[in-house]
């Protein structure tokens, strides 16, 4: 038996097919906001929807994380992975919060007003990057 044999390969190879449709599923929504050319409520739509997915594959990241030491067993390299997978977690979430004031200009352009969500993030944005004493 190998390890591409045992049961906890098949619940990787289940979770590897969920992010390739996911990712196929993003590639479908790219190619149909292509295709309404210069619909500004579209893209609207496409960048807060990648936004979503971007928070949703950093959360997913965080459970990752929580799992990787007990499929690698602990030492060196699992704190190697570990710490791997929170750099990659801290991009995610980086790129979420950057997203947000082009959705706030999209707002502008698709008529409506400031999006109280949209507020309230970069509000705990903008507190989370403010060196303390400043």
């Amino acid at each position: 038996m190998t390890v591409l044999d045992s049961p906890a390969a098949s619940g990787l190879d289940d979770a590897a097919q969920a992010v390739e449709r996911a990712g196929e599923g993003l590639q479908q929504a790219c190619s149909a906001l292509a295709r309404r050319g210069d619909d500004v409520g579209a893209l609207r739509a496409a960048v807060s929807s990648a936004a979503r997915l971007t928070r949703a594959l950093a959360s997913a990241v965080d459970g990752i994380v929580h799992h990787a030491p007990r499929s690698v067993g602990q030492g060196q390299t699992a704190d190697d992975l570990v710490a791997d997978l929170k750099a990659l977690r801290n991009c995610l979430a980086t790129g979420a919060a950057v997203v947000d004031p082009a959705l706030d200009d999209l707002h502008d352009l698709t008529g409506f007003g400031t999006d109280p969500e949209f507020t309230r993030r970069y509000q705990e944005w903008a507190a989370a990057s403010t060196p303390a004493g400043s």
